[in-house]
């Protein structure tokens, strides 16, 4: 994964270290739908980081389970 300090521009899953936060929080980006934004599961859209934030990813899909 890569660190982006900037909203990057390909879309798919992140991971958001937010100062202050004890975990980090997975978000979206989708250019189509959100334009230069990030969504929050929680229902937050955002289309800055501040200084110190970051984003890892994009997280890839997990593989097939195996029958």
């Amino acid at each position: 994964m890569v660190k982006h300090e900037a909203i990057p521009t390909q879309d798919g899953l992140y991971w958001y270290f937010a100062t202050g936060e004890a975990e980090p929080a997975p978000v979206l980006v989708n250019h189509a739908r959100y334009g230069n934004s990030l969504k929050a599961f929680n229902g937050s859209l955002q289309s800055w980081l501040r200084k110190g934030e970051y984003l890892l990813g994009p997280v890839a899909p997990p593989a097939p389970l195996s029958a």
